[in-house]
């Protein structure tokens, strides 16, 4: 589990949304930016369009901050990342998840 320290709050997402650098992969997308003080911070957006059942949407952003967590210390200090979820994420088991978001996070170079 993230701590709330490493979460993006509601005008950062705003901020990230609005100036960030997009980053397009198979089931998801990034969102990035460097920010001034802290970090590296993170969010989670699974859509109903995902997922109909919130028991499933919440289920595929646990995994993603699972994944984050276990990686956290590789991260670049002072970024904001936002990561959306697209179809098909719901169908990928944990051990996909993980070897696609790394692998994007690398593709984005904020992985070092």
């Amino acid at each position: 589990m993230l701590k709330k320290k490493s979460r993006v709050n509601t005008a950062m997402f705003k901020e990230v949304f609005a100036k960030g650098r997009s980053f397009h992969f198979g089931t998801f997308f990034l969102k990035t930016l460097f920010v001034e003080e802290g970090g590296p911070f993170f969010s989670f957006v699974v859509s109903k369009k995902v997922a109909k059942r919130a028991v499933a949407r919440n289920k595929i952003k646990r995994r993603a901050r699972s994944i984050v967590h276990k990686q956290l210390p590789f991260f670049k200090k002072k970024i904001a990342v936002v990561v959306f979820f697209k179809k098909g994420a719901e169908k990928l088991l944990f051990k996909e998840i993980e070897t696609v978001l790394v692998e994007g996070f690398k593709k984005a170079k904020i992985l070092r």
